[in-house]
């Protein structure tokens, strides 16, 4: 059975639609995006960035339960339930307008909470479920073309600036060396500490499917302004825009198909730092599906979920059910790293590899 894909689509004043795309089918409400409930969620995610704070599962839980009452309420999850519990695997998109408060918020903590009948579950790492965030794209969407090989550019930016400490990056890059070589992906040459002009040049000459980019981001929530840094000629931080970013990788003749994100903080890194902002550029200027932390993660986190996700690509997963399963992988160290990672996506499917049954 096909996965039945549902699209929730929240629009600037605040009004919900759910459509499931396969037969049109469809209903919508407010979100509850208020009061109480808002100070609550802005709290909780003011306490996610607190690098000393030890979380307890139960915490996440109630935040994600939190949330989930926010967006969909009791009746109309009632209405998702449905189609989830008739489905083999539901593809769930969340979207939000891009200058929307609501699009900061940390979904990917979604929690189910217990009925009489069922015990809850992070959405984010459900069996059968893929959660994603979805950015429409007019005249773009559709299905890769199959193919047998992923070719992937590794880039570790780390500048000298004592603000954002050094990146932790040789457990993650040998863990991609050792999942490429075994599952068949080409890995192209490192990149170590990349001008402007030298990750222009690795992308349009080594043309990679996937660009993996370990380093540091920002994001300024009040100008909705994000940027990458990248290394100047002195060796310093280059702080580059999202939408520069976005302008060098889609330059080459072929863009990326994805792209991830994530910072190895070693135990120094500012955890308001972010990669939001600079995701959705990727996705307007053509990068077909983009996974980003949230917040830095520590070595080890990186390293399980790089190795979940290539794994998962290999077995012929699409990129977000891939990162699906990634998330429950790092989930169970710490409760909180299940919502880091953030899928967003442009294409209908995340197709990156052809399916092994089908070689």
């Amino acid at each position: 059975m096909a996965d039945v894909r549902v699209a929730v689509t929240v629009s600037q004043d605040g009004q919900v639609l759910a459509q499931r795309l396969d037969d049109q089918r469809s209903t919508s409400w407010r979100i509850g995006y208020k009061g109480l409930d808002k100070d609550l969620i802005r709290l909780f995610e003011r306490w996610l960035t607190l690098r000393d704070r030890v979380w307890q599962e139960v915490e996440i839980r109630v935040f994600g339960s939190l949330l989930h009452r926010c967006l969909f309420g009791e009746e109309n999850w009632a209405w998702l339930q449905t189609i989830i519990d008739d489905a083999t695997r539901v593809r769930l998109e969340l979207s939000f307008p891009d200058d929307s408060r609501l699009a900061a918020i940390p979904w990917e903590f979604l929690y189910r909470p217990d009925t009489d009948t069922r015990r809850g579950a992070f959405l984010a790492t459900e069996r059968n479920l893929v959660l994603s965030r979805y950015i429409p794209q007019a005249g773009r969407r559709g299905q890769f073309s199959a193919q047998d090989t992923l070719t992937v550019l590794v880039v570790v930016s780390q500048p000298e600036d004592p603000r954002i400490g050094p990146v932790e990056y040789e457990t993650v890059l040998d863990t991609i060396d050792a999942t490429s070589a075994t599952l068949g992906f080409t890995t192209l040459k490192p990149l170590h500490n990349p001008t402007e002009r030298d990750l222009a040049n690795a992308i349009r000459s080594g043309a990679p499917d996937l660009v993996h980019f370990m380093g540091h981001g920002e994001f300024d929530e009040t100008r909705g302004a994000a940027a990458l840094a990248l290394v100047d000629p002195d060796g310093g931080a280059d702080w580059v825009d999202d939408r520069r970013i976005a302008g060098i990788v889609s330059r080459g003749d072929k863009i990326p198909r994805a792209v991830v994100l994530h910072s190895c903080d070693a135990g120094k890194a500012d955890y308001e730092a972010s990669f939001a902002g600079v995701a959705p550029q990727l996705i307007r200027h053509g990068v077909q599906a983009v996974i980003a932390m949230q917040y830095p993660v520590r070595n080890s986190a990186a390293t399980a979920f790089s190795s979940g996700l290539y794994e998962a690509l290999a077995a012929g997963d699409d990129i977000d059910t891939a990162a699906q399963e990634a998330r429950f992988q790092i989930s169970g160290t710490d409760p909180r790293l299940l919502g880091v990672p953030v899928v967003y996506l442009q294409s209908k499917t995340a197709l990156l590899r052809s399916r092994t049954d089908d070689a």
